[in-house]
């Protein structure tokens, strides 16, 4: 009756069960503390409120600019069709 406890595979067995049961505790510690911090992040606007307001800036700067290049294609347009 005492062998078991003194076996080997028993040691093994029961390094292989506490490993995976602390894994298991580990991994959902993470994923708790990682959708606190996505819940506070989206709460507070986080970057993404910072990524919007330079996209709008981007997009506005390239709305110029593709106005510029329109005004220059209709005078290159209007000078082809002068041309006899």
């Amino acid at each position: 009756m005492e062998y078991w406890f003194y076996s080997l595979w028993f040691w093994l067995g029961l390094v292989a069960v506490v490993a995976i049961i602390a894994g298991v505790i580990t991994n959902a510690v993470n994923k708790g503390n990682e959708t606190k911090r996505y819940v506070a992040d989206a709460a507070n606007g986080g970057d993404y409120r910072t990524l919007a307001e330079q996209g709008a800036a981007v997009n506005a700067q390239l709305l110029e600019r593709l106005g510029a290049v329109e005004q220059r294609l209709a005078s290159i347009e209007k000078t082809l069709t002068e041309i006899p």
